[in-house]
């Protein structure tokens, strides 16, 4: 029984208190409960699914090396890694796997925050028991540093601005910028007049599920600056690649 050096996720449902307890009886509450196991069963999908076959030193790169622990609304992925090689593979393909669903998932009143992390981790699968500083790290990240409904990356992990994919803000925190790496890896594949349509639709359905909460929140001096943010983050992308019809709608 020892701790591993292991690639940790900790994801968290923006809001999820508010949101199970303004269900007004079991009905309402079984109607959220299988709008959040469907998605998190499309995570854990889009992630073991991304795959890039087999490194020049032979180590296996599909994420079905993550193993996953679901609670409440929270939800922990982790794999180990033999060296600094390994764990830039794994962590790499863990970023195209979580942009892909990001950008994809049906949204509706639903967003994540989390962490990403390297560090020591066991796991006890009959007992269901995780434990070690790499867990403590990536909640740490999604809890104190991440604020916003974005995905921080430590910076242990060396992220780079060279990437597509990875951005910081102002404050030097690293983050997912899945829109871009989403943008890259949906339309650049087979067919790419069919995925960029697909792609459209989904930025439509991001921008109206932005548009609802930014409205929603908007007299919440404690919520509001969360979605105020991911605004931003959408209509900066839009404006990037001209996509000016995808603006959400702000006040200045």
């Amino acid at each position: 029984m020892e701790v591993r050096n292991h690639i940790v996720l900790f994801l968290d449902i923006l809001g999820y208190s508010s949101l199970i307890t303004s269900c007004k009886d079991s009905q309402a509450e079984n109607c959220y409960l299988d709008k959040i196991h469907s998605i998190m069963s499309n995570l854990t999908e889009y992630i073991e699914k991304r795959n890039t076959a087999i490194d020049q030193q032979g180590n296996n790169l599909h994420l079905s090396r993550f193993q996953s622990l679901l609670f409440s609304d929270n939800i922990l992925f982790f794999a180990p890694y033999e060296d600094e090689t390994d764990m830039q593979n794994l962590y790499m393909n863990l970023l195209y796997g979580l942009s892909t669903f990001l950008i994809q998932y049906v949204k509706e009143d639903i967003f994540f925050r989390g962490g990403i992390a390297k560090g020591n981790l066991f796991y006890d699968e009959k007992l269901h028991f995780v434990f070690g500083s790499g867990l403590v790290k990536a909640y740490s990240l999604e809890s104190k540093v991440a604020k916003y409904p974005r995905i921080v990356i430590d910076k242990e992990l060396n992220p780079s601005p060279i990437l597509v994919g990875i951005d910081k803000d102002e404050e030097e925190t690293w983050y997912l910028d899945y829109l871009s790496l989403g943008h890259s890896l949906i339309c650049y594949q087979n067919k790419p007049q069919h995925n960029y349509e697909h792609f459209l639709i989904c930025l439509e359905e991001q921008k109206s599920a932005i548009s609802r909460a930014y409205q929603k929140y908007k007299e919440n001096g404690n919520v509001f600056p969360k979605y105020q943010w991911l605004a931003k983050y959408h209509n900066e992308f839009c404006s990037k690649y001209k996509l000016n019809d995808y603006l959400v709608e702000i006040d200045l």
